[in-house]
């Protein structure tokens, strides 16, 4: 009898001391696997973000005609250049430009990838839906709620007969923070306001269709292509869409 119960007693032992080595061994196997997951999100986290990162420059160096002149100052263009916009009144054109960057950013935040593609370039959109689409597959979403618009500033203008371009830096406050599947803050907070900058740029392409009969909004003449043969006005057809925004990150 006492040898058999000392058996009973060894075997339940025994797979007591298995159940623990094999809850042991999938505790093992799940942490590496956590940390070659989390090592990949810190991975693309820091492509994404190196991709999309203006840091400030230094002091004196500048970009462009009227660019930055000195460490995190940012200078409106002169009067002189927004002449290509026909217009004197940059007040409005910074409305203009900030309600494309809030739409946008409105959108980003709905998940309103129709909207998205309308203000955005194609690869501006396939950029954003790439990483939102990765963020939904490991169970996250970013939130963003409450924006305030601090300053627009247009600092470079170009236009070519094929497009126009204009860069803004545009700082805001807002809250900003990311949930998890379960809808709980991972990052950020639902209270605190946090005040970002960003270089957002616009880009306008103009009608490639040489053969299209336009009528120029300057003088009323009927003409072809992009410019109008007559007063020499260049031909806006299409809207301004973002073409990257940058968030300034400061050294």
């Amino acid at each position: 009898m006492n040898s058999l119960k000392e058996l009973g007693l060894y075997n339940s032992t025994t797979i007591i001391m298995v159940v623990i080595a094999l809850i042991g061994e999938f505790l093992f196997y799940y942490f590496i696997i956590r940390l070659i997951v989390n090592a990949f999100r810190r991975s693309r986290n820091h492509i994404f973000f190196k991709n999309n990162v203006v840091r400030t420059v230094s002091t004196n160096e500048t970009i462009g005609n009227d660019n930055k002149i000195n460490k995190n100052v940012y200078n409106d263009v002169s009067k002189s250049k927004l002449a290509m916009f026909n217009t004197d009144n940059l007040d409005l054109l910074k409305d203009y430009f900030y309600d494309i960057f809030l739409r946008f950013e409105n959108a980003y935040n709905n998940l309103d990838y129709s909207e998205m593609k309308i203000l955005s370039t194609k690869q501006l959109f396939q950029n954003y839906y790439t990483g939102i689409t990765l963020d939904l597959k490991i169970g996250q979403k970013k939130i963003i709620n409450n924006i305030v618009r601090n300053r627009v500033i247009i600092y470079e203008l170009d236009s070519t007969i094929a497009k126009q371009t204009l860069s803004a830096m545009i700082e805001i406050s807002y809250i900003t923070y990311t949930i998890n599947s379960k809808g709980y803050i991972i990052s950020g907070s639902r209270d605190n306001m946090v005040t970002e900058r960003f270089e957002v740029t616009y880009r306008k392409d103009f009608n490639k269709n040489v053969n299209d009969i336009i009528k120029c909004p300057n003088c009323g003449a009927t003409t072809t292509g992009n410019k109008c043969e007559f007063c020499r006005t260049i031909i806006k057809n299409d809207e301004f869409k973002i073409s990257s925004i940058k968030k300034i990150i400061d050294d």
